[in-house]
């Protein structure tokens, strides 16, 4: 839901002074514009990071929504592999509903903490690569969560093509390049500052995703963009 608000707004200080301030600086519009864009960039991520260390887990909105998408798009019947969960944030959200749930991460210290802070009973964590665990693995999964893990990756493509054929269907969830307008400028004035972390190596844009998921033969049956967020429930066309 969005908001109503007077006509009327009431009279910010800070933003009055730096609007009177920006005018008196001796530079041109494009270099205003890339010091600004810098800035913004640089307030919005310390601003969502903090809000991870003041909002729980479980209600932090980013991930309610996140949590609203997947349990809706579950059977209380699935086996869930949740491939890269980190601290088991989502792995827990996700038990709520499926029968069976697996985390697994090759961070040994990310799954020790999964294990204290997590506990259901048809939930589980384990250190190690996923693909070995699934070779070695007697178990049936249905389902696989790719939370924040293919703009991490060399070659998404591959990795998609490894893992698809042992699912019928994958949850990918990741950044969305064309949230809002301000992505565009930085790229045509070559911003360093305009992805969303540190290792990102790839961000996508809408439709470059639906390329790389179409190749993999990929339909996608479910989608949100949402928070800067692009979340796809995905089926197995093979």
């Amino acid at each position: 839901m969005g908001i109503k608000t007077s006509r009327q707004k009431p009279r910010n200080i800070l933003t009055s002074l730096i609007y009177r301030f920006q005018k008196y600086l001796p530079f041109s519009y494009k270099f205003k514009i890339k010091l600004f864009l810098n800035l913004e960039w640089i307030f919005d991520r310390l601003s969502h990071e903090m809000s991870f260390k003041y909002y729980l887990p479980e209600t932090h909105p980013v991930r309610q929504c996140s949590k609203k998408f997947i349990l809706d798009s579950l059977e209380e019947t699935s086996h869930v592999l949740d491939l890269g969960c980190n601290l088991g944030d989502i792995s827990f959200i996700i038990a709520e509903k499926a029968k069976k749930v697996v985390g697994i991460d090759y961070n040994e210290k990310a799954i020790e903490v999964a294990k204290k802070r997590y506990q259901r009973h048809n939930l589980e964590f384990h250190h190690g690569e996923a693909l070995e665990f699934l070779k070695n693995s007697t178990e049936y999964f249905d389902i696989l969560i790719l939370s924040h893990i293919l703009e991490h990756l060399d070659n998404p493509q591959s990795f998609l093509n490894q893992f698809k054929n042992d699912f019928k269907f994958i949850y990918i969830e990741l950044p969305d390049f064309e949230r809002n307008y301000l992505n565009t400028y930085r790229k045509d004035f070559g911003l360093k500052l305009i992805y969303s972390d540190d290792d990102h190596i790839s961000e996508f844009d809408r439709d470059e995703l639906k390329t790389l998921l179409n190749n993999c033969k990929l339909e996608i049956i479910k989608e949100e963009y949402r928070y800067g967020l692009i979340k796809l429930w995905c089926k197995n066309m093979e």
